[in-house]
């Protein structure tokens, strides 16, 4: 599908641009089409997105209508609109993103949330330590670095491209010196780095959940372009949990905890899991995501 059909002045003002732009989204199946056109001319435009209806009329430059010209095309090929702009919202901050790592979704800021409340309400050491497994982009240590005083984070991850990411999304919105980025697999690092046992106060993970059948299924634009080793959790969608939850209290203190990730219907799987392992309390907690999905386990070391 190609712009252009009604001459060279189709993209003349702001107006038109959005008026095309959200419509050609709609016509392609793009869920909300009129507010991602606005969020792709705001970036184009250095705009914000309030400030587009009230410069409608502006006329554009033959430089802003190709842009906004390929920026249309590049999302009516399926690439995600995070990586046409290179920017996602998380808990409040600005964070790029770029092809090759994983998109931060919403979902995930239930998490932080349960575990920001749980380090803010129960006497850990100090200073805190904490784990975030699979960092991806960044987004479990930084806002944890935002938003918890005395905390030192251990962000690892396998894809080497994703901890240069999270490096730099760490040195543009909190005090970088905080965070320690590791390339490994999983726990593979802390036992190189001669991390000492029982020396942690929480681990965090979003681990990849997605199974078999709903990995087929998945939107063409997560399918083709996110990262499938950052989504694919195995036939069950639990490849990593046995995993994580049979070498976290090697690490955990006494009281410290375990804060996983799950998809739907995965918590009471990795609950029987957790209670099965035997190195922790049987207040296992679980929280629901805003769609009431049972998105967020939560478990303690004995």
């Amino acid at each position: 599908m190609k712009m252009g059909t009604k001459g060279k002045n189709e993209l003349e003002n702001l107006k038109q641009a959005l008026g095309q732009s959200s419509e050609l989204f709609k016509m392609v199946g793009i869920g909300s089409p009129l507010n991602e056109a606005e969020i792709l001319l705001s970036y184009i435009l250095q705009l914000k997105r309030s400030e587009i209806y009230l410069n409608l009329g502006r006329v554009l430059s033959t430089r802003e209508r190709k842009k906004i010209t390929r920026a249309i095309q590049k999302r009516l090929k399926n690439i995600p609109l995070q990586y046409i702009t290179g920017h996602q919202e998380f808990m409040g901050m600005d964070f790029l993103v770029e092809p090759g790592v994983l998109i931060p979704r919403p979902e995930t800021e239930i998490l932080v949330e349960r575990v920001i409340e749980r380090l803010k309400n129960k006497k850990f050491s100090s200073p805190l330590r904490v784990v975030d497994l699979g960092t991806g982009s960044g987004v479990i240590a930084i806002s944890l670095a935002k938003f918890i005083k005395g905390i030192i984070i251990y962000a690892i991850d396998l894809s080497k491209k994703s901890l240069i990411l999270a490096s730099k999304n760490a040195s543009r919105l909190v005090d970088e010196n905080r965070i320690i980025f590791l390339y490994g697999d999983l726990f593979k690092p802390l036992k190189e780095g001669k991390i000492d046992q029982n020396s942690l106060d929480g681990i965090i993970s979003n681990p990849p959940y997605v199974n078999l059948e709903d990995f087929k299924s998945l939107p063409r634009e997560i399918r083709e372009n996110e990262p499938k080793r950052a989504l694919y959790g195995g036939v069950e969608g639990m490849d990593f949990y046995p995993k994580i939850i049979r070498q976290a209290p090697y690490f955990l203190k006494k009281g410290g905890f375990l804060a996983l990730e799950g998809g739907a219907g995965q918590a009471p799987k990795i609950k029987e899991l957790i209670l099965k392992e035997g190195h922790y309390k049987e207040n296992i907690e679980i929280f629901e995501d805003y769609s009431g999905i049972e998105r967020v386990v939560i478990a303690y070391r004995k």
